[in-house]
């Protein structure tokens, strides 16, 4: 079973996740995890999704190409997804799944410095948002991600690496577990 990843961003506007679906449905693709959000006024989107054999690459291609023409103009990418892939599985066995706030004034490096610090433990992003909130005086930047810990050791070194940053920068941060769902 061939697996794709797309990515389409531009200008937003109604109906771009229905001409999206609705050609990879012609196609006969599975749609699996999709993420899209709009920034400033842009639409961004990540998909993966199934092909029913692997000769429909090149039919999902022109499909793409559609919504890269008018009215659309959309900037597409396709591209296919080898090797192992952990269907359904956003954080790593063996590792704790964590969620990091980051809340305070806005200032630049507040992303930065908070990455890497988490690189430097070796504790991955596995999902970034963030959002400037407020207007003049009272902007606020407020940042939520999802991690993961490889071990309660690094847990430890991490709290106290975020409560180093959050002295630096002047913000809060804040980490706890990540709660799971059973479905």
């Amino acid at each position: 079973m061939k697996k794709i990843l797309i990515t389409v961003s531009g200008k937003d506007k109604p109906g771009i996740i229905a001409k999206l679906s609705g050609l990879l449905f012609a196609r006969g693709c599975n749609l699996e995890d999709i993420s899209m959000t709009l920034l400033e006024g842009q639409f961004a989107m990540m998909m993966t999704a199934c092909l029913p054999s692997p000769s429909s690459v090149a039919r999902v291609a022109q499909g793409l190409e559609i919504l890269g023409s008018a009215p659309w103009s959309m900037d597409c990418h396709m591209t296919e997804l080898t090797g192992k892939i952990s269907r359904g599985r956003k954080h790593a066995s063996g590792c704790l799944p964590y969620i990091v706030t980051a809340f305070g004034k806005d200032r630049t490096g507040i992303v930065y410095e908070v990455s890497r610090a988490l690189a430097g433990l070796r504790v991955n992003i596995t999902d970034l948002d963030s959002r400037i909130l407020g207007k003049g005086a009272k902007t606020t930047y407020a940042m939520l991600l999802e991690v993961d810990v490889p071990g309660t050791t690094v847990l430890a070194k991490l709290k106290t690496l975020l409560a180093k940053v959050s002295r630096k920068l002047m913000i809060e941060i804040q980490t706890r577990p990540l709660e799971r769902v059973s479905l």
